[in-house]
């Protein structure tokens, strides 16, 4: 059989004398939905910074296509987008700032059709009456929309996404969840943590549990 698309292996870490991840391993392929749960301090945070490339496993390595991710780094970041636990936002610039910042950051060189697609993502997410307020003048549901517009703007073949429906109403939720299984329809793949359920209509969402 040909190798996973992702391939998590054995992957192992320690905090002190304290066994926080052991011997993880798990896989995704193309159209795949899988949610890691686990109680708060179980590892979920530092499983998804490692499979990223912003965390070290002290045992196991990630693999992207069959070749270890700190091998195959720009490949494997040209696929990802990694949204964290924190809306990763500047507070002193507007929504509209923070987006085309996005942009650029994922190789964008067309300003024009940026704010386009910018315009219609904030749009979708409530926020075009808000566009040019500073994000810290926001509610955190409205910084964490912000944050998760990247969704309509950046073309990522994996998304990696901690806890994506904090601070979220239920109009947010399902948004989130309606994009969830348009990127898995689409053949994309998304790795996420959220202690909430999530109903992905028509895409198998499986789980993994920390324990």
């Amino acid at each position: 059989m040909s190798e996973p698309v992702l391939a998590v292996k054995d992957v192992t870490v320690w905090r002190g004398d304290n066994l926080l991840l052991d011997n993880v391993s798990f896989s995704l392929n193309d159209g795949n939905v899988l949610q890691i749960r686990g109680a708060n301090g179980s590892g979920k945070t530092t499983l998804l910074r490692i499979v990223c490339g912003v965390g070290i496993a002290d045992e196991g390595d990630v693999f992207w296509q069959g070749v270890s991710t700190r091998r195959n780094t720009d490949q494997f970041n040209d696929a990802l987008l990694y949204i964290g636990h924190k809306a990763g936002i500047k507070g002193e610039l507007t929504a509209m700032e923070n987006l085309r910042i996005f942009c650029r950051l994922s190789g964008s060189e067309n300003p024009a059709s940026d704010d386009k697609k910018i315009s219609v993502a904030l749009d979708a997410l409530s926020l075009n009456q808000k566009a040019d307020i500073p994000c810290r003048h926001l509610s955190a549901g409205q910084q964490r929309r912000v944050s998760l517009a990247r969704l309509l703007l950046q073309a990522n073949r994996l998304w990696v996404l901690d806890e994506p429906l904090t601070s979220l109403d239920a109009a947010g939720l399902s948004w989130v969840e309606s994009r969830i299984a348009q990127h898995a329809a689409n053949g994309g793949m998304v790795l996420l943590t959220t202690h909430a359920p999530i109903n992905v209509e028509s895409v198998e969402v499986n789980t993994f549990d920390l324990g």
